[in-house]
């Protein structure tokens, strides 16, 4: 991403700039009292979730190096993989604790975060949250849910005044909207909030018609067709990224070209399957998601030492969210002065954190468990990578409108 380019800062210094910064952050008296601690980490490592699974496994695994050198804990992760099975979270969360994890990271899908919460409610064992959208996370009464992530709701009331914004400032914005999602938890709750906050907004497109589809679905040409026989020129979708693939693919094949393909809440533009799969057909969509902050102080140093330790990866949206949830737990430990899971709750209640990566308000979690602070970016593809476009502060380029026709690229 522009902001980030620059003199390279290889790995060898990476480390060495990142423990010289652990050792501003922390004393050596609160260093030696902190003790080791056991995290468990939930993930769709296999099945048709694996992409943003295994990003998040990556994001976890760099996120307990760095927290040993800047919060000076000493973490043993231990991973567990759901194989995309919403009723796995349980199965996985259940395994963790019995193997001694004392809080876990987890789920990514919403079903089966839910699932797993439940068996960290029954064992009185903490749960941060890194992502999961649908609103019952913290309306369902759980104690021990700590959600970085935004609930639903607030990405989609966040993005959708992003988007009025843009349409409001254009010349030839467009007129009508379709609302392609998937058809499972985390689908139907933000086509639900969708609905609502459309109205509230006042956003000035029509609302032609809502399409789901079943996520293990292998070809959407109906549901595309459909949408283009609506009328709609701009295209509203809430995807996983192998659905957003898909979608795009079939605009191309049967020639359909919105002015505007705006995903709030969905997977696609921030993933580098996306862009594998499409290449020059990817650019031009956009998402608002949770991403780090390119000009945070110190994203540079983050994002290069990831890069260096997986060398055909790149940060994004999954191992972001993955790496700031293991900074949230390395700060409960700390303060708690603890690996003991009723200390590190106590603790994680009592957070207020300046993230480390992403790009959010200060990190805080209110009586249902939700940060308070959580925001989102709005990124488009451009040059086969998602890149910033808002909000204005931290936004690297003006977004991009109308999208350029797909035969003309």
């Amino acid at each position: 991403m522009t902001s980030l380019k620059g003199p390279r800062i290889d790995r060898r210094a990476a480390m060495k700039g990142a423990a010289g910064l652990a050792t501003v952050a922390m004393a050596p008296w609160v260093r030696a009292a902190t003790p080791p601690v056991k995290v468990g980490a939930i993930m769709p490592s296999s099945g048709i979730l694996a992409f943003p699974g295994q990003a998040c496994v990556r994001g976890i695994d760099l996120g307990a190096k760095f927290a040993k050198e800047r919060f000076g804990v000493d973490m043993t992760v231990v991973h567990a993989d759901t194989q995309s099975k919403p009723e796995n979270g349980r199965i996985a969360a259940d395994s963790l604790i019995q193997q001694g994890c004392n809080v876990l990271i987890g789920a990514w899908d919403s079903g089966a975060t839910i699932s797993a919460l439940q068996a960290a409610e029954a064992a009185k064992v903490p749960m941060v949250v890194h992502i999961a959208s649908a609103n019952q996370v913290t309306s369902q009464g759980f104690t021990q849910v700590f959600r970085f992530y935004p609930p639903a709701a607030t990405i989609v009331r966040q993005s959708l005044a992003e988007m009025k914004a843009l349409v409001t400032s254009v010349k030839d914005p467009p007129k009508g909207a379709v609302v392609l999602h998937l058809s499972n938890t985390m689908g139907t709750s933000t086509a639900t909030s969708l609905d609502a906050a459309w109205k509230e907004l006042d956003v000035p497109l029509k609302l032609l018609e809502y399409i789901p589809y079943d996520e293990k679905a292998r070809d959407l040409s109906v549901e595309v067709a459909k949408a283009k026989a609506s009328g709609a020129d701009a295209l509203v979708s809430v995807t996983r990224v192998n659905d957003a693939i898909m979608i795009i693919r079939e605009c191309i094949k049967q020639g359909w070209n919105p002015k505007l393909i705006f995903s709030p809440n969905g997977n696609g533009v921030p993933d580098k399957a996306f862009y594998d799969a499409l290449g020059k057909y990817a650019d031009g969509a956009m998402s608002s998601n949770l991403w780090y902050n390119p000009k945070g102080e110190d994203a540079r140093m983050i994002v290069d030492r990831f890069q260096s330790t997986y060398a055909n990866e790149w940060m994004d949206a999954n191992s972001g969210c993955a790496f700031e949830a293991v900074q949230i737990v390395a700060d409960a430990v700390v303060r708690a002065k603890s690996a003991v899971s009723s200390e590190i709750h106590a603790a994680l209640k009592a957070t207020d954190l300046k993230p480390i990566l992403m790009y959010s308000g200060p990190i805080k979690f209110d009586a249902t468990g939700q940060n308070t602070g959580a925001a989102v970016a709005v990124l488009q593809a451009k040059e086969s990578k998602p890149h910033v476009v808002g909000p204005e502060g931290i936004a690297e380029y003006k977004p991009q409108y109308p999208l350029m026709p797909f035969e003309k690229r």
